[in-house]
């Protein structure tokens, strides 16, 4: 049992309504519950309760157990004076407001089947507690749902990277090249590649574009992957680089940063940072020709690239592999535009009130095919079915903001889930 839940239950009404009562045995009538309060102070505000005879206006906290009340020292504090009725799972106390006012308490009677859908839900080993009866659910109420998830998403993302831009001094090309750079590193590599970023800023790098020696000579030595037998290639990197330190006063990440461990070579940071030292060398204006582009096809036109020849024989310094392309691969460019150019696109339109933007990045999101990873295929066995990066992204929002904090009960499917007869 959770205050949430107690919540839930007081909001959506799912008590049985003949066995209201408070602990001294008057009886209760619900006129209107009051409005949420996720901000300090009694948890619904505004309610209107018929106890006895008497109709009281004023506001309802909830507590699993009535000593709650004051564990949170509710009552030594003014602003719960105007509570009317005390709600609770477990009565092992009579409280009093600061001003000395007994308050009437209900033991909440939630209604069976929706106590026991929750107890299921809470005993669950898997993550997605509903799993066993999301197949019973109306198809077009879950694509809805999604639809509000991924705008959910697309609000979160477009924060982050509205404190980004301010962290850039409202440098919106200082703020696509780091969140660029961080998702070239994909999961295991972000931070590095964020802090690789942050550590030799756009403006250095535009002084030497043309020169891809040079630029990389300065991504590779902030990102400090020397090693101590250098072959020719590196010493040249090395050299380029000892020069430039000393004359941008650069001071390299650590190396530990850097996880080569269960990946396969070509995702190696090595071989990204050399594709991402490719793509800023090669382009101009980026930022703005990313904010151009119509489609899919336009973006991929834009980030794709290859590396430099010596990456098409190595996969780290000095160890010669069997040529391979060193090319940026499909799904490596669709990661790219999912987490990266698509919430920049909505995130930029959002500041400049550029609704066309914002719906761009809703339709290139829609025409990119479904991502595959654990989550996405957790919910594919569990019956949902994926036909765009549009749905599981909002399977994603869905899993980690929901399933994974247990918030069944701010869930449109949980909701659904707990307030069925099983």
């Amino acid at each position: 049992m959770t205050e949430a839940f107690l919540q839930y239950v007081w909001q959506h009404q799912l008590m049985c309504q003949d066995k209201l009562f408070t602990t001294s045995n008057e009886q209760i009538q619900v006129v209107k519950i009051g409005t949420f309060n996720s901000n300090a102070g009694p948890d619904f505000l505004n309610a209107k309760i018929k106890i006895g005879e008497t109709l009281w206006a004023g506001d309802v906290e909830i507590h699993i157990k009535s000593s709650d009340w004051n564990t949170h020292g509710h009552q030594l504090q003014k602003s719960y004076n105007s509570v009317i009725l005390h709600v609770v799972a477990i009565h092992d106390k009579e409280i009093c407001t600061e001003n000395g006012t007994q308050i009437p308490t209900l033991i909440i009677p939630i209604l069976p089947h929706v106590k026991n859908n929750f107890t299921t839900f809470a005993n669950m080993n898997g993550k997605i507690n509903c799993n066993n009866h999301i197949q019973t659910i109306d198809s077009s109420r879950i694509a809805l749902f999604l639809e509000r998830l991924v705008a959910e998403r697309f609000e979160e993302k477009a924060a982050h990277i509205s404190e980004l831009f301010g962290n850039t001094n409202n440098d919106w090309e200082e703020t696509f090249y780091q969140l660029l750079a961080r998702n070239f590193g994909v999961k295991q590599n972000q931070e590095g590649f964020e802090l690789l970023a942050k550590s030799l800023p756009q403006r250095i790098i535009a002084k030497h574009k043309g020169n891809l020696l040079q630029v990389e000579a300065l991504f590779f030595g902030q990102a400090n992957l020397w090693t101590n037998n250098a072959d020719e290639y590196e010493q040249s990197l090395k050299k380029e680089y000892q020069f430039l330190q000393k004359k941008y006063g650069l001071s390299p990440i650590s190396p530990t940063w850097w996880k080569f461990a269960r990946m396969r070579p070509s995702s190696f940071p090595t071989i990204r940072i050399a594709q991402f030292a490719k793509l800023v060398n090669s382009s101009q204006s980026l930022t703005s020709k990313i904010l151009n582009c119509a489609n899919y096809e336009d973006l991929k036109s834009l980030l794709y690239c290859s590396t430099s020849v010596y990456w098409e024989h190595h996969y780290t310094f000095g160890t010669i592999s069997t040529k391979h392309s060193a090319q940026i691969g499909e799904s490596m460019l669709e990661i790219l535009v999912i987490n990266a150019i698509i919430p920049f696109l909505f995130a930029y339109g959002k500041a400049h009130h550029n609704d066309e933007l914002c719906q761009r990045a809703y339709e290139i999101l829609l025409s990119l095919p479904p991502e595959k990873n654990r989550i996405v295929n957790q919910w594919n066995a569990c019956g949902i079915p994926t036909k765009s990066a549009l749905e599981t992204q909002g399977l994603l929002q869905l899993f980690n903001s929901y399933c994974t904090q247990g918030n069944c009960v701010h869930c449109s499917i949980g909701h659904i889930v707990l307030n069925k007869k099983i």
